[in-house]
């Protein structure tokens, strides 16, 4: 499962669901501000910049999380 941590009108978070959708890779949102607690888990891992995606809710490894718009990354899942 992949979630995305993302927030409204943020280009990159757009640009990342918009690749998982075209490519019909399923994923959960979550929008930090409606979910502040998930800001605050994020903050504990170290992240400071949107989106953060996340493989099999493994935030603590680094191989399968990362944060941006990571065509590269993204393509790894097909």
């Amino acid at each position: 499962m992949i979630t995305v941590y993302s927030k409204p009108k943020c280009m990159q978070c757009e640009m990342t669901k918009m690749w998982l959708k075209q490519n019909k890779i399923e994923f959960e949102n979550v929008d930090i501000e409606v979910n502040p607690g998930a800001l605050e888990l994020l903050k504990h891992y170290g992240y400071s910049s949107l989106p953060v995606v996340v493989i099999d809710d493994e935030l603590s490894d680094e191989s399968k999380t990362w944060s941006g718009f990571q065509i590269e990354k993204l393509e790894a899942l097909l």
